[in-house]
């Protein structure tokens, strides 16, 4: 019955990690959208009603309001460097962009769960989500730098710099980029203890990954209850 007992608990232990290990991989997939999104949205800064102008600022494109009437005039694509205003929101496209790739390449090696051991897999994808999270926090740091751009001043006034908007204010896409950068961080630490935690069960080399793994559980527990019959 001791036996039994152990069986089940560590057996009861297993489908926990897992859940867990499920909910870390649906807020990956989560972070992964947001950070799209993030990219994408020319709303990192704004105009307020202090402001010259309207308009409003993303990473790599921006829309500024005609003189004449309140019709948005849009600049800037992703394919083409050379249309983003300045080199420091260039180097936040940059980073952003690289973030986003590293998300979906986590994505993808979420399919090795399949196939390999769920600690190395865990380790993998923790160490890309940290890479993400240094990404976006450089891009964070980093945009504030071209703030001191004439096309910025003619939307956030002349007194407008580095680290200064004037009468310009931070918008949702820039708040958005923070806390996503604060969620990928402990999305990366759950994971190493996720792995940790896989490593500390024990386990022998298994060949076919997390099937493998349920197989055995299986076999055990059979064995187990062949044991206290006898």
């Amino acid at each position: 019955m001791t036996q039994q007992s152990f069986v089940k608990e560590k057996t009861s232990l297993k489908w926990t990690m897992r859940i867990i290990g499920f909910i870390w991989m649906f807020l990956t997939a989560c972070f992964a959208i947001l950070n799209i999104f993030i990219f994408v949205q020319p709303q990192w800064i704004g105009d307020s009603l202090a402001s010259p102008r309207a308009g409003h600022f993303g990473l790599y494109s921006y829309c500024i309001s005609t003189i004449d009437d309140y019709e948005f005039e849009c600049h800037g694509i992703w394919l083409n460097f050379r249309h983003i205003i300045n080199a420091p929101f260039a180097v936040a496209t940059f980073f952003v962009g690289l973030s986003v790739l590293l998300i979906l390449l986590c994505l993808v090696f979420f399919l090795f769960f399949i196939f390999l051991r769920s600690r190395f897999v865990y380790f993998l994808c923790s160490l890309i989500q940290m890479f993400c999270s240094i990404s976006l926090l450089v891009a964070l740091i980093v945009y504030p730098s071209g703030f001191d751009h004439e096309t910025i001043r003619t939307v956030c006034g002349d007194n407008a710099k580095d680290f200064h908007l004037d009468t310009c204010q931070i918008r949702w896409a820039y708040i958005l980029a923070m806390i996503a950068c604060f969620n990928v961080t402990i999305l990366a630490i759950l994971g190493f203890i996720l792995g940790t935690k896989h490593d500390n069960q024990g386990h022998t080399k298994k060949e076919y990954g997390e099937l493998s793994e349920t197989s055995d559980e299986r076999t055990v527990s059979e064995r187990m209850s062949m044991q206290s019959r006898r």
